[in-house]
């Protein structure tokens, strides 16, 4: 009766306060703690009484534990009132929740907003970033729709971690098709890759970063199997030295069950070329960070292997070869090409005689992106120039490309000379010169080359001036030079009359500089004249011709770029010294007068960055042009001799 009358008592209480209509349409819930407070008063009650009812008979053992009976038999009739309640509570506020705007939406539209969530925001197996999981701790309808749907769980990222949430989102991905990008790390790592080899049937997607020595084993577990919906496998070594796959469990990975395979991409691994899948693979990128000898795995440098798995791969669109080219290239290879129409993307890396005669057996599209860094074996740089008919040769085709942008980096240090040449004009004036042990496939240009290891600076000029002449750059209109060593830039670059911007670095450039704007020749024949003072009269000097080889020289390069608007200059010395034609200011100053004279060729904009300059003759040379842009540096400016003409320009600087 007991029970009867509190559920009784229970729903004449939740009546009264949450009354409904006849088509239970609106409902009206009392706050949560009015109700938690009326059931709590109730057993409050009922215990204190069951209380005071025991500390009369607490001397009687029999009346004893019939009291404690009957309070345990009331506790749990109670506990049954609260279920009652709270499952009560909980069917209003679902209820309540159904008719948010939002639960409206159809299970799969809601399910579809989740998935771009996933890439928004996707889980992570380090820490406690559940990432878009935390969307089905909103209410029951949202978590039921989330695992409903099994795709979105086949994504699963990070690190090796968490194996509890890894675990449980393979099991609730069930057979969908899983993309998985997984760094391994510690013992965590091992457990990972135990859980991968039952699902490999239905990935799609396999990225394998950091794995050792100690985790091969689970990794031949995997490529041990057949795998019939993978696309994209990856697998990095983050070791210093590449790890050897003598024994990959079959004579082709997958057991040569990877119809869909397209992308295969190795890191610091060495695995004979043989066991590489073949035929559907549009992207091959084996990388390794040194050179690999004839003292490394034999099979690891066949060159008959390497030529027929290429040879097998016709539809390839991307090929990366990084120091793992095998050593009997150095030598010329028979007659034998290998075509690839669709090759859009082609990066080699490793010694010049090796890249030489691969780029010999190749038959590649004239759109082909190239990227090549050369390193040089022997103290002669006869071998390197060998490269320059070869590279030439693919790049002439049907439809021949115009190089527009140009950039060129010279040091007469260690570091190498590259040339990074694309058919487009960058959205900035100014061109980010990036490293070259920055990751190749972050390059945009569609051409680099680059060779390093060579012995003398001489060298380095004769490849410069050889890959220029090989290049298409008549239609060039956006050129950058770095450089710490000067040579006959205007001899290079003459023919590039379309030239529009213009940056130059460093003290190797300032030849160029000169040759931008060089001052008149009257200038020349009155310095001439003036050493002869007091020695002839007015008419004599006036009748004495000025030197033809002064006068032709300055005569040609006034005219050089005769279209250029943006000029940039950094890590020039204005205040040059014994300079037979005079400091740079005064040559740049007066050559940008003679442009302004001429309505035909001024300079738009102007750029000084990191330069040695005096605040007065930043302020000079803004006069005499449109646009003009200064850092503030004044370097190490220390020329004090100030003559006349300079006078006249060394404004204030607060003057417009």
């Amino acid at each position: 009766m007991k029970r009867v009358s509190g559920r009784r008592q229970a729903q004449s209480t939740t009546s009264s306060t949450s009354p409904t209509t006849d088509n239970d349409t609106t409902v009206h819930i009392p706050p949560e703690s009015d109700v938690q407070a009326s059931v709590f008063s109730q057993v409050f009650a009922r215990v204190e009484s069951s209380f005071n009812h025991f500390r009369t008979v607490i001397h009687d053992p029999d009346a004893r534990v019939a009291a404690i009976y009957a309070i345990d038999k009331d506790i749990n009739e109670q506990l049954e009132v609260i279920d009652t309640a709270r499952q009560l509570l909980h069917s209003h506020l679902a209820r309540l929740n159904a008719f948010t705007p939002i639960s409206v939406l159809p299970p799969e539209v809601l399910a579809r907003i989740f998935y771009f969530l996933v890439f928004k925001d996707p889980a992570c197996s380090r820490g406690q970033n559940l990432g878009w999981i935390r969307a089905t701790h909103v209410c029951q309808f949202w978590r039921q729709v989330a695992l409903d749907d099994s795709s979105l769980w086949a994504t699963i990222s990070g690190f090796s971690e968490n194996t509890e949430l890894i675990s449980e989102m393979l099991a609730r991905a069930r057979n969908a098709p899983l993309d998985i990008d997984i760094h391994l790390d510690g013992m965590s790592g091992l457990e990972v890759l135990r859980m991968f080899p039952p699902h490999i049937s239905h990935t799609r997607e396999l990225r394998l970063h950091g794995p050792s020595f100690l985790y091969f084993r689970g990794v031949r577990c995997i490529y041990g199997r057949e795998a019939p919906a993978l696309e994209y496998f990856e697998l990095r070594v983050s070791a210093n030295s590449p790890i050897p796959v003598r024994n990959p469990g079959g004579t082709i990975l997958f057991k040569g069950q990877a119809p869909r395979l397209r992308t295969f991409s190795l890191s610091q691994v060495l695995m004979p070329w043989s066991h590489i899948p073949r035929g559907q693979l549009t992207q091959l990128k084996i990388v390794l960070f040194k050179e690999i000898s004839t003292a490394d795995v034999p099979s690891c440098g066949d060159l008959n292997q390497l030529i027929g798995l290429l040879d097998n791969c016709p539809g390839l669109e991307v090929l990366v070869l990084e120091n793992c080219l095998p050593p009997q290239l150095t030598e010329i290879p028979h007659d034998q090409t290998i075509h690839f129409p669709r090759l859009s993307r082609l990066c080699l890396v490793g010694s010049s005689s090796r890249i030489t005669n691969l780029m010999k057996m190749l038959k590649l599209p004239s759109s082909t992106r190239f990227h090549l860094h050369c390193a040089s074996e022997t103290s002669s740089a006869h071998n390197v120039h060998l490269l320059l008919p070869a590279v030439s040769a693919q790049l002439q085709g049907p439809a021949p490309i115009e190089f527009k942008n140009l950039g060129v980096t010279l040091d007469c240090m260690d570091h190498p000379l590259a040339v990074t040449a694309s058919t487009s004009v960058p959205a900035s004036r100014i061109r980010k010169f990036q490293g070259f042990e920055d990751d190749m496939d972050d390059d945009d240009d569609e051409f680099v080359l680059s060779f390093d290891g060579l012995p003398e600076f001489g060298h380095r000029i004769d490849l410069l001036e050889g890959v220029c002449k090989m290049l298409p750059i008549s239609n060039l209109e956006f050129l950058s030079i770095s450089a710490s060593g000067s040579l006959n830039w205007v001899e290079l670059f003459k023919r590039c009359t379309k030239l529009t911007t213009l940056q130059v670095i460093g003290h190797g450039t300032s030849s160029l500089v000169r040759a931008l704007a060089t001052p008149k020749v009257t200038n020349t024949r009155r310095s001439w004249n003036c050493k002869r003072k007091g020695r002839e009269s007015r008419d004599s000097r006036d009748s004495t011709p000025v030197q033809p080889a002064r006068s032709t020289a300055g005569h040609a390069q006034a005219h050089i770029f005769p279209k250029l608007k943006f000029l940039s200059l950094k890590g020039l010395d204005f205040s040059e010294k014994e300079h037979p034609s005079g400091i740079l200011f005064d040559v740049v100053e007066k050559g940008l007068r003679q442009r302004k004279a001429e309505s035909k060729a001024p300079l738009r904009m102007l750029r000084i960055d990191n330069c040695a300059i005096s605040a007065r003759r930043a302020i000079a040379l803004h006069m005499l042009v449109q646009e003009f842009h200064w850092d503030g540096k004044e370097g190490f400016d220390e020329c004090e001799d100030v003559d006349d003409d300079e006078l006249e320009l060394e404004l204030d600087p607060g003057s417009d």
